[in-house]
């Protein structure tokens, strides 16, 4: 397929965007399975180009997922790849110890050579806040004072008074941490900003429209951060990386996709309950209000092409909620998105001419 728009803010190898997939692994299947598949689906992903592929942290099965040892999960991983990046989209920092992070970030990085994209968060489920003895009230606090203590730790400040510091050095994970902005717009913007003065990646989730904005509106908002964040930025050694998520499910049919995911939607309902008024939308609604990008390559591409956000992105995180795909499904939504979504974006995998 010919390129027919172009997003993205570009990158240092020449090409618009780079391209990840985030992986949730939230069918019922027993968890050594999920992982088996979880493996399997980074392969295939590497072998169709990605440049990254992600997990996310949810204890307790939150959200029906597998994954509550990200770093765990993506060690094993690494055994089994040899290119593909291998990301947290996002670890809950302010529920760990920073210094343990350090450490299990470093060792993993050392195990597959060099490619961890180390993704914090402060996590929103109170399950997991009131389950770690935390006051969710303060996690954008308790963030901010875990994340200095990760950038101090892996940056190689002494560790106690005998002058010890990380092993393995964590040097090269500083340069990949990520921070993901909380969805709050009366603190997201100074967030980024704030990540920017780190000189870390920003994170970015899908622009849903649950608080009373339209999507475009969210986008737009998504924007504006992504613009302070660039402003914040002082490494001139370095370039800013800007993530942004999209739901995404590429599939000839806008009306066979619908069915493929209501099964999931319902599910999805099902557990949100408690933290949003989405229990009495149909699944068309809901899709609307979550933002979901369902139909033809084509047509998804005219909407990702019109996002406000991704115009200004370095990378572009597809995932394929609310779908809870197969394994079988999940390797065709792979490879749609790979071979004919994200070519008419203008990307292709490194190495391969546009």
């Amino acid at each position: 397929m010919a390129a027919l728009h172009r997003i993205g803010a570009g990158v240092e190898d020449g090409r618009p965007i780079r391209l990840g997939f985030l992986l949730h692994l939230d069918d019922d299947l027993p968890p050594d399975r999920a992982y088996r598949e979880a493996i399997d689906l980074f392969v295939a992903a590497e072998e169709l180009g990605y440049d990254s592929g992600w997990v996310i942290q949810r204890h307790f099965r939150q959200g029906k997922e597998h994954v509550s040892a990200p770093l765990v999960v993506l060690a094993a991983i690494s055994q089994h790849t040899n290119r593909i990046r291998l990301g947290t989209a996002v670890l809950v920092l302010p529920l760990e110890d920073p210094l343990k992070v350090a450490e299990d970030a470093a060792t993993l990085d050392a195990l597959s050579g060099g490619r961890l994209e180390l993704g914090v968060g402060s996590g929103p489920f109170p399950g997991a806040w009131e389950a770690f003895g935390q006051d969710l009230q303060s996690r954008h606090q308790r963030f901010d004072r875990s994340v200095a203590r990760l950038h101090e730790v892996l940056e190689g400040k002494a560790l106690n008074s005998l002058g010890e510091i990380l092993h393995p050095p964590g040097t090269g994970v500083r340069e990949r941490v990520w921070q993901a902005t909380t969805g709050d717009p009366d603190l997201a913007h100074e967030a980024a900003a704030g990540a920017g003065r780190a000189g870390d990646g920003l994170q970015l989730s899908r622009a849903a429209a649950w608080r009373g904005d339209s999507v475009l509106e969210a986008q737009r908002r998504q924007a504006e951060w992504i613009d302070a964040y660039r402003s914040a930025w002082r490494e001139p050694d370095r370039a800013p990386r800007v993530q942004v998520s999209r739901a995404v499910y590429p599939h000839p049919d806008r009306a066979a996709a619908i069915d493929l995911v209501a099964p999931g939607v319902r599910r999805w309902q099902s557990w949100l309950s408690s933290k949003r008024d989405a229990t009495g939308l149909s699944v068309a609604e809901y899709l609307e209000a979550d933002h979901a990008l369902l139909g033809p390559a084509e047509t998804l591409a005219d909407e990702l092409a019109a996002d406000p956000a991704l115009r200004e992105a370095t990378d572009l995180l597809v995932s394929f909620v609310p779908g809870v795909p197969t394994f079988k499904e999940h390797l065709r939504l792979l490879t749609a998105s790979a071979k004919e979504l994200a070519p008419a974006l203008g990307w292709h995998p490194l190495g391969d001419k546009a």
